[in-house]
């Protein structure tokens, strides 16, 4: 009995993201490949979709020019200290 009730308070005490954590993501250079090209696609769309739509339009093609930009700094970034080829 005495046992049953110290691994209930165990189990109850252990979080489960202890017992069952998963291992660390692996970086994907086709998942950033992936998203650059979803991007330009995205870019490409707005440079078709007309007026200017308020100013919008081209603040969102500013905010994409900059994350293909940062897309670009994190490849090197991980050529550089040899996380991907």
């Amino acid at each position: 009995m005495k046992l049953a009730t110290l691994f209930l308070c165990a189990t109850i005490l252990v979080p489960a993201t202890t017992l069952f954590s998963q291992p660390p993501q692996q970086d994907s250079k086709q998942g950033v490949d992936n998203a650059r090209n979803i991007l330009r696609g995205a870019y490409s769309d707005l440079q078709k979709s007309g007026s200017e739509w308020g100013g919008h339009r081209g603040k969102a093609m500013e905010h994409i020019k900059a994350a293909i930009s940062e897309l670009d700094q994190a490849e090197a970034w991980a050529k550089e200290h040899h996380d991907i080829k």
